[in-house]
């Protein structure tokens, strides 16, 4: 039974749905589990320490090593009179990261999973789904493990920002990616969000469009922020006048009910504005799919012309495409500067956007 249980163990590595550095069940879980004693499942774990699956760490618990069961470098630690196998410190680089839904996510964690790894370093990943309580648990889990550094992808609410506080204290070097704050003085790496809010514009205007319909969600972290920002500059270096804008602020509600209610909602408001506008500008993805959805119901889309932030996988709508490999990579590259030359970690690092026309 007890080889049984490894084999699960080991299943649910490969599948990835247990990566580098996650808790694995307890004795007590993984008995009730498979119905077996606690001896079996301490056996069970024991023997996976033994290959350098996993790490046995007292009073803390079991976790994944950090490339189990492949390549992982070892130290050994004396405790309670037994060698126990531990991932050496400078081994293991943190991230901690919204979610992986998002194309942008996915290539983020791939471009910084491959330069940290060209360092020779492992990548630990948590996943806080945008909750500031799991996200905080994050960094304390991490700090747990022994990390050597971090680059945190928080969720960046200016109302909540003990995740970033609490970084600031750790003992260990942290850059911030696609987030930034003017009073907590933290590296940073971000897109050029300002200057992306200008290339749509500019798209729009020299298209002939001076009523142009802006789409954003509540305005509560830096890249919004940026990009609206961005919007307001170019429409007076563009010459657009401030009556000729219709903004729509779409409550969150709307990232949180189905896709096809959302666009019911967007509809609803297109019905009674889509005469104000040629163009149209949504700092969000998904609102510019709701929208574009919206529009194409009401057999509106004539004449009209849509940009947005991020590819939304529709052919007629242009999009601002960030450099996801270039911002990972950034991000690892200062981070590591730092661990391993000792250069100082200053300042707010922005990588160029591009405007991709529709196909």
């Amino acid at each position: 039974m007890y080889k049984q249980i490894q084999e699960a163990i080991k299943n649910q590595i490969s599948l990835g749905n247990l990566r580098p550095g996650d808790r694995i069940p307890s004795e007590i879980d993984l008995a009730a589990q498979f119905h077996v004693s606690l001896m079996t499942t301490k056996n069970a774990l024991a023997g996976l320490a033994e290959e350098g699956i996993v790490v046995r760490s007292k009073g803390r618990g079991t976790f994944v090593a950090g490339q189990a069961p492949y390549k992982l470098f070892f130290s050994e630690e004396e405790s309670s009179g037994r060698k126990l196998q531990m991932p050496m410190k400078h081994q293991l680089i943190g991230m901690i990261i919204p979610s992986m839904r998002t194309k942008v996510e996915q290539r983020l964690l791939d471009a910084i999973e491959k330069a940290v790894d060209g360092f020779g370093y492992t990548l630990v990943i948590r996943v806080s789904r945008g909750s500031a309580v799991k996200e905080l648990q994050s960094l304390e889990d991490l700090g747990a493990l022994g990390i050597s550094g971090l680059i945190l992808f928080s969720i960046g609410a200016q109302n909540e920002r003990r995740t970033v506080v609490r970084a600031e204290e750790l003992e260990c070097p942290v850059v911030l990616i696609d987030r930034y704050y003017t009073d907590i003085p933290l590296v940073s790496v971000s897109s050029n969000n300002q200057a992306g809010a200008r290339q749509a514009v500019s798209y729009l205007a020299s298209r002939g469009h001076q009523r142009i319909a802006l789409l954003t969600p509540p305005i509560e972290h830096s890249v919004m922020a940026d990009r609206l920002s961005g919007f307001d500059n170019a429409v007076i270096e563009y010459g657009i006048e401030e009556s000729s804008i219709l903004r729509y602020t779409v409550p969150y509600e709307v990232f949180n009910v189905s896709r096809r209610e959302g666009a019911e909602w967007i509809e609803h408001w297109m019905r009674e504005r889509h005469a104000e506008f040629s163009g149209l500008i949504a700092t969000d993805v998904e609102l510019a799919r709701l929208a574009y959805h919206a529009l194409k119901r009401m057999y509106l889309m004539s004449g009209k012309q849509l940009v947005t932030f991020d590819d939304p996988e529709i052919p007629e709508v242009a999009y601002i495409r960030q450099n996801e490999t270039a911002i990972g990579g950034r991000a690892v590259t200062l981070l590591m500067n730092r661990i391993l030359r000792g250069e100082k970690l200053q300042g707010r690092h922005v990588v160029p956007t591009r405007l991709i026309f529709p196909s």
